[in-house]
């Protein structure tokens, strides 16, 4: 019996902290109290001055794998976490932005499942609703389009966009002032 209690209690925990995660944390409108929830409870990695706006979601078992540099921002982007994420400094996320870890082998009768990492380098920015596959490195500096499907790794201070994406071409600078601070937020985000 007791072993049962021990099992469903762990079970109920998990689900509520999952579920607490998605549909109660990620609508609070204080990004303060998100970033500790985030940091505290799910056990994510996230640098000073980064703000996950509100409904921004994640699955995955790895979601505690989780690690976002500093300064960064990200609004309403959705996190498939089955390997880990990781996000360099001053990264800017578009809307929707969407980042997977996983896919299924559509040449295995069972669609066996696929986990390979994501890394995002420094400085990056993508474009509102892209998307982001497993195994991709974005590498410094590099430039995603709005709504491209990034397959492929992406070169340092390099723009791509399409779908599946391509180099459009290379950036022509390698300076940045950008910096982002959570007093710049709107209120109740």
């Amino acid at each position: 019996m007791r072993r049962l209690r021990d099992w469903l209690s762990t079970r109920l925990y998990q689900f509520f902290k999952v579920y607490a995660l998605n549909h109660i944390v990620a609508w609070i409108p204080f990004v303060r109290f998100r970033l500790w929830y985030y940091r505290k409870i799910i056990g994510m990695t996230i640098g000073p001055d980064t703000a996950l706006w509100m409904g921004c979601r994640f699955v995955g078992d790895k979601v505690n794998q989780i690690t976002i540099g500093r300064g960064c921002s990200f609004p309403r982007t959705f996190f498939v976490a089955s390997a880990p994420i990781s996000i360099g400094d001053y990264v800017v996320l578009g809307h929707y932005v969407s980042l997977y870890t996983a896919d299924h082998d559509p040449d295995d009768p069972a669609f066996t499942r696929r986990d390979a990492p994501i890394i995002i380098g420094s400085r990056a920015w993508i474009g509102s609703q892209a998307i982001i596959l497993k195994g991709v490195t974005i590498g410094e500096g590099a430039v995603v389009t709005a709504g491209a499907v990034v397959a492929k790794d992406v070169p340092p201070y390099t723009i791509v966009g399409g779908n599946p994406a391509s180099v459009i071409r290379e950036r022509r600078t390698r300076t940045f002032t950008y910096t982002h601070s959570l007093d710049n937020l709107p209120p109740f985000n």
